[in-house]
């Protein structure tokens, strides 16, 4: 223990304090609570502003950031090191040095935002420290927001899953606005933390007034979750989780038999679940959840056949994810054209226009960058996939079996995680938002449960209930409200009917008409404190 003591104390303080951040923010990210929501920032811009005051490097600052991006990355995001071993096949070696590289580069807005920051601060020869810790949280807070990533997620999502009431306020600056405030809490923090000994009396009164504030904003969140529980609607949702692993998945696409055996075991969960719970109106497979084509061209085949004589039995809509092929077009390696989509499968009729086709496509799942300017590139990746981009948010109109209908907003995967999307949707007239996924690539641990709180944060922001269905979990649903419904338990079969209370006709929230206008709204805020800071 000497020893460890011993070296922890030749470490730099600044990397000491930048590897504490990242414990912190990796360690109040989902699925831990948000216990450091209000501080984790804070020991990694004190090192910085130390940094600064000593005259030290810009390089020097950036390695100190990068130290909190690669800890909270290797805590929050390890799951990488699952999905390189099950879907890119890497044997520990390779899992490890992907889990490495990933966490190495995929967050380093945070350091480029401190580098940033540090910048401004001396260029402009700004003074207050106030103004300084500001300015730290406003870059980061710009730069988490334009920065390009396959999983956007922030620290505001940790309040939904843990229910503070604060999160009501995504309607109105969604959730990249509320991480904005966070951070900005956590700049105010920061400043009476170091000015405690100077003007204890001034630290205090400021961060009293901070959390009177934040009392306020948590009890008008509370109006909020009464103002969207209003409703004139509803309509039953049967979710159906089938728990198919990845190993069958691959070999589906290959056998007859295993199409069969996915086939028979989602017909099987949803004739004991419709036995038991006859009222539904809608039913949801998970995307994929069909291992063929089911483009009507492809009806009269044996299994598809199969699949549309049970939707006529019961009688109800089928939201089914599956593969839409084209038999007249190939794409640039020669194979047909090939589609990640749901299909609106009706008891009465199957149109080509009930079809959504997946828009955002999985880097390195479902294409690779520059692949069809160099196809060549597929051959090194083989395990990469090829898929045509779908046409972006495009509601559904569906007739139900009472002669009601209603209007989906169809996601599939993270099509859930950009906030645009599901603002396209809720503009174009979606009265209830469905997401299907299979998170099966991604283990058990993290992941899923990141990415169903972030699909469930799209209903909050634009007040639209959500229905979320997967293959191995976590399927559930979100009213406009705010309210979380069930959830599903992990890597085990599953069936849930959700009675998902809506409004017709309902307005528009705030964030679903100006979200897009976010970051520059914050933008021209940091504009505003460079500018009063020069002359401070």
């Amino acid at each position: 223990m000497s020893i460890i003591f011993k070296t922890f104390k030749q470490i730099p303080r600044p990397y000491l304090l930048a590897f504490l951040s990242g414990i912190l923010v990796g360690t109040s990210y989902i699925p831990f609570t948000g216990w450091a929501l209000l501080f984790c920032y804070i020991p990694m811009w004190v090192a910085v502003l130390k940094l600064n005051t000593d005259h030290s490097t810009l390089k020097k600052i950036f390695l100190t950031a990068w130290i909190t991006q690669f800890i909270l990355t290797i805590i929050g995001f390890n799951w990488i090191y699952y999905t390189a071993a099950e879907f890119g096949n890497f044997n520990w070696f390779k899992s490890l040095m992907a889990l490495l590289l990933f966490a190495s580069c995929m967050h380093i807005y945070i350091p480029l935002s401190a580098v940033f920051a540090i910048w401004i601060i001396r260029r402009q020869q700004i003074k207050s420290s106030l103004i300084h810790f500001l300015i730290l949280a406003l870059s980061l807070a710009i730069f988490e927001r334009i920065w390009p990533s396959i999983f956007e997620w922030n620290l505001a999502y940790s309040l939904l899953n843990m229910n503070i009431p604060l999160f009501q306020w995504a309607d109105t600056v969604g959730f990249w606005g509320l991480s904005t405030w966070i951070l900005l809490t956590q700049a105010i923090l920061g400043y009476c933390w170091q000015k405690r000994s100077e003007n204890k009396k001034q630290a205090i009164l400021l961060a009293a007034a901070l959390f009177s504030l934040l009392l306020i904003l948590n009890q008008v969140g509370l109006t909020k979750e009464k103002k969207w529980s209003t409703t004139d609607s509803s309509v039953q949702f049967a979710v159906v989780q089938g728990n198919i692993g990845n190993a069958e998945k691959i070999q589906s696409e290959k056998k007859d038999k295993f199409q069969y055996f996915i086939l028979e075991t989602y017909l099987n969960l949803t004739d004991k679940h419709l036995a038991e719970n006859p009222n539904a109106d809608i039913l949801i497979w998970p995307e994929t959840a069909m291992p063929f084509a089911l483009d009507p061209y492809f009806h009269s085949r044996y299994l598809q056949q199969i699949l549309l004589q049970k939707v006529k039995q019961w009688n109800l809509i089928l939201l089914t994810g599956a593969y839409s092929q084209s038999l007249d077009r190939n794409d640039h390696l020669g194979y047909p054209l090939t589609r990640n989509s749901v299909f609106f499968l009706s008891p009465l009729q199957i149109l080509a226009a009930e079809t959504y086709n997946k828009t955002a496509l999985l880097v390195f799942g479902e294409y690779l960058p520059f692949g069809e300017q160099f196809p060549f590139l597929y051959k090194l990746f083989p395990f990469v996939g090829v898929y045509e981009r779908g046409p972006g948010p495009n509601p559904q109109k569906i007739e139900l079996k009472n002669q009601k209908n209603i209007i989906l907003g169809p996601q599939i995967c993270y099509e859930s995680l950009d906030p645009s999307f599901s603002r396209g949707l809720s503009k174009k007239g979606a009265e209830v938002l469905f997401n299907i996924t299979n998170d099966s690539w991604f283990g058990w641990w993290a992941e899923p449960f990141q990415h169903n709180m972030m699909t469930l944060a799209r209903g909050v922001e634009v007040r639209r209930p959500l229905v979320r269905s997967t293959n191995t979990g976590i399927s559930g649903a979100i009213l406009a409200s705010g309210k979380i419904l069930a959830a599903s338990e992990m890597n085990v079969p599953w069936s849930h009917t959700f009675d998902i209370a809506y409004k017709k006709n309902a307005e528009q929230s705030f964030y679903a008409n100006y979200g897009y206008l976010d970051w520059i709204f914050w933008l021209a805020i940091l504009a505003l404190l460079i500018l009063k800071g020069k002359y401070v």
